[in-house]
């Protein structure tokens, strides 16, 4: 998906607009602009496409010409005044998505009046309009995209980061990785529609940036936990932390997979087909954002339960496997005055509670990505998210009933031997 949308009228403002999204698809690359036809693959619903292309765009360029307002159509009605008309319907659409918009006037155009707007798009008239003059051309555009960059965060391809002097190729892919976080973190659905522009490399990508996730959350938990017990040597405590961080991210991965597994089915129940590789695409950003927020918490969590119970961590590493990495000390921690500590431990559990359920909170919208991503209305994708419930529920009964007979035949196994013993 792009970053800028250009909405315009072929017969009021092609050249303009050509000439622009070639400055613009220069400067941040073709990926990054949105141009109707030339921006659609082959067999696409053209509407649902355009809705979800200004939908998921950073801003929105409108572009503006002498007969943008009065254009008219073959039974000489203003274009403008009809509700199927494309240039209504996207700015109308970016209007109720939040999407910034940005009038543009070229070949000399003036900004309509209020009272000749149609009233579902009549707040085009508040925006401060931008104008591109032919004789200011560069200058006009130069100052356009600065603004983008600045104002809207709307990274250039040129140059690179790596090859800034002074830089790295690692540190510019990390600084990538920090922007992308940042605005998974702040518009989940945005982000995400980026990644999908339909070549094989996204699904590498999507990888790479849930291997990242998984390992930076990993970390973060197994801070938590007091690896510096004076009797570990460093190479066992380096083995416990690279073994934590695998197993945690494995686990992440399997987690991942059946995730997407059982979504593809529940597609497929909404009377949806959809492939696998679709679903993994999204759902690898889901869990990064998810795994992070909720490791995130857990240490924050961690860090104000510590006052209460300096072993807190040390109790949950040993019932996930690990062994005791710390004495537990201040048990009766509860039982005391806290006093001062009172402050810092409030505060930790608090904010860790509060980072949970703001996590919850970013997967109900950021799950929207799968209904942008899939074309499709609101209740067949309640329908698809209903029984993808119901089948990771049913799962969750049948395993949690397997593992409750395998006890029973276990703890009858048990008393069978005492029995025989004594």
């Amino acid at each position: 998906m792009t970053d800028i949308f250009l909405s315009y009228r072929r017969q009021d403002s092609s050249s303009a607009t050509g000439r622009l999204a070639d400055r613009l698809e220069e400067h941040f690359g073709p990926g990054r602009v949105f141009r109707d036809h030339q921006s659609l693959n082959p067999g696409e619903d053209f509407t649902e496409a355009i809705r979800r292309a200004v939908s998921t765009s950073t801003v929105m360029l409108a572009i503006i010409g002498p007969d943008w307002l009065t254009a008219q159509g073959s039974d000489g009605k203003r274009r403008l005044d009809q509700p199927t008309d494309f240039v209504r319907q996207e700015i109308e659409t970016a209007l109720q998505a939040h999407v910034p918009v940005i009038p543009v006037l070229v070949e000399g155009a003036q900004m309509p009046a209020r009272e000749t707007l149609p009233k579902s798009i009549g707040e085009l008239w508040r925006i401060n309009a931008m104008e591109l003059s032919e004789s200011r051309w560069h200058f006009d555009t130069d100052t356009l995209m600065r603004t983008l960059q600045t104002r809207y965060v709307i990274e250039s391809e040129r140059p690179a980061m790596g090859d800034m002097p002074g830089q790295t190729p690692l540190f510019g892919s990390g600084a990538r990785f920090a922007l992308s976080l940042l605005e998974l973190a702040t518009h989940p659905t945005r982000m995400i529609a980026k990644q999908q522009t339909g070549q094989a490399i996204d699904h590498v990508r999507a990888l790479v940036f849930l291997l990242g996730s998984l390992a930076v959350g990993s970390l973060l938990v197994l801070l938590g936990f007091q690896l510096q017990a004076d009797s570990s040597s460093i190479g066992e405590l380096a083995r416990r932390f690279v073994g934590g961080t695998l197993g945690l991210v494995l686990a992440g991965l399997v987690l991942t997979t059946l995730l997407s597994v059982a979504l593809m089915l529940a597609w497929r129940l909404a009377g949806r087909r959809i492939e696998l590789q679709q679903v993994t695409l999204i759902m690898a950003y889901l869990v990064s954002g998810a795994w992070l927020g909720t490791a995130g918490g857990a240490l924050v969590f961690g860090f104000g339960a510590s006052f209460y119970d300096p072993g807190w961590f040390g109790s949950f590493a040993e019932a996930i496997g690990f062994s005791r990495l710390a004495p537990q000390t201040g048990g009766d921690a509860l039982a005391g005055t806290l006093g001062l500590k009172a402050i810092p431990a409030v505060a930790g559990l608090g904010t860790g509670a509060l980072t949970w359920l703001m996590t919850v909170l970013w997967c109900i919208v950021a799950w929207g990505a799968f209904r942008h991503a899939f074309g499709v209305t609101r209740p067949r994708a309640a329908v698809a998210t209903l029984a993808w419930l119901l089948l990771l529920g049913s799962v969750l009964a049948l395993g949690g009933g397997v593992a409750w007979q395998l006890s029973k035949e276990s703890a009858r196994a048990a008393m069978h031997d005492q029995t025989l013993s004594t």
